[in-house]
């Protein structure tokens, strides 16, 4: 490629040099615009009690070094100064414009998060109309849009969700009832359930149970767990719900709390028990990393279900391995003080008789141990009811002789 001429090289240069400041120009104006939407708190703007509107505290605003969130911050303290009961707040209004301008994608997602702790009922269907008008120019913010949608079914879950029952197409999606029945769930879920029970027609195979009961599980986990155990749901939906409800148990309790909170659900309904294995399908095909203790720890809540298979547990202590240089050393020992000899030679037993030779295999992957000394048992006593003469040749299979 030719070098470029100096007269070029001098127009590169002074092209950059306007984009660059055409970029500043926008930064400055959104500031600019933020600042004014806040503004300095003014006699006309002040309540009139008398009293000034409240301030952020000064340590809230030390937690955030960045100037734009800064003054987002500052300004939220003083918006209820402007708010009127049944009509949109202008300020809240233009200050959610002005943070969805905002090109910086992870702080754009921290201010408008934050700045939906002020929304109110009167100021939702105004931000759904200023969502649509930047879908409209091309512009897409399906995150934003999720974390509103989900304030806005906490504070107004009847309202909202009778407006996304008018909503077009594109916006009465699948992804706009979750966030949306969510929020509800964790402010009124006994009204969503009725709701949802009233709407069922209107879902077009969508389940609405599932975000219903994730954000019920956020309110109050016993009553939660006990409409799913009374639930009369059909196997897809119980099952998509049981795995969603997981996930959050994951989340909030970690992997552990999660399969204790799978154990506890009756095993003697074949709706559930194919529900709680899906549940736990679902979700720990996709861990990486598990800490070997804790790994063991959470097996042992659940190995002992009927709904438990044998693949299942190949299955998890690949993932284990994985996490841990190959190795089940660790994993093995903490398991077989974990998990009760008895109930794994009784797992065992019952998982060779559909499939004894992946339960050789996954003997032969673990280490000498305990667990495998009560794997083998169980093997064994299954194996002894057809074939006696193939135990010793299996035992010394798995222990490498």
């Amino acid at each position: 490629m030719k070098e470029l001429s100096r007269r070029s090289l001098s127009w590169l240069c002074v092209g950059g040099f306007v984009l660059a400041g055409a970029g500043w120009t926008k930064a400055w104006m959104n500031g600019r615009a933020l600042e004014e939407a806040g503004g300095k708190s003014s006699s006309e703007d002040a309540p009139r009690n008398g009293k000034s509107a409240p301030r952020a505290p000064s340590d809230r605003l030390a937690m955030v070094s960045d100037p734009r969130s800064q003054r987002l911050l500052a300004w939220m303290s003083e918006m209820d100064a402007s708010a009127q009961p049944g009509k949109p707040n202008p300020a809240f209004v233009k200050a959610a414009v002005t943070t969805l301008d905002d090109s910086l994608f992870h702080r754009r997602q921290r201010d408008f998060r934050l700045l939906m702790e002020k929304l109110r009922p009167e100021d939702a269907r105004a931000i759904h109309d200023h969502f649509k008008s930047l879908e409209r120019d091309g512009r897409y913010f399906g995150d934003e849009y999720a974390a509103f949608a989900m304030r806005w079914g906490q504070i107004a879950g009847g309202d909202a969700l009778n407006e996304w029952l008018q909503f077009a197409p594109p916006d009465r999606s699948h992804g706009n009832l979750i966030s949306l029945m969510t929020g509800w769930g964790t402010s009124e879920p006994e009204k969503a359930l009725a709701w949802v029970e009233e709407h069922q027609s209107e879902f077009g195979g969508m389940n609405a149970y599932r975000p219903l009961l994730v954000g019920w599980l956020n309110a109050d986990p016993m009553a939660a767990t006990a409409w799913l155990q009374s639930a009369k749901l059909d196997p897809q939906q119980l099952a998509d719900c049981v795995g969603g409800a997981m996930l959050d148990k994951v989340y909030s309790d970690g992997l552990e709390g999660a399969s204790e909170w799978l154990a506890s659900l009756p095993d003697d309904s074949d709706e559930l028990a194919t529900g709680a294995r899906i549940g736990w399908i679902s979700n720990v095909r996709n861990m990486r990393n598990l800490d070997p203790q804790k790994a063991a720890n959470a097996w042992s809540k659940v190995g002992g279900q009927s709904w438990m298979k044998g693949e299942d547990f190949k299955s998890f202590c690949a993932a284990v391995a994985a996490g841990n240089g190959g190795s089940l050393d660790e994993f093995a020992q903490s398991l077989g003080t974990t998990w009760p000899s008895g109930e794994v030679a009784a797992q065992f037993e019952r998982w060779a008789a559909t499939n004894g030779a992946t339960m050789s295999d996954v003997l032969k992957s673990l280490p000498p141990s305990d667990l495998r000394e009560a794997g083998m048992t169980g093997l064994f006593r299954h194996i002894e009811k057809f074939d006696p003469a193939r135990v010793e040749v299996m035992r010394k299979d798995i222990i490498g002789e």
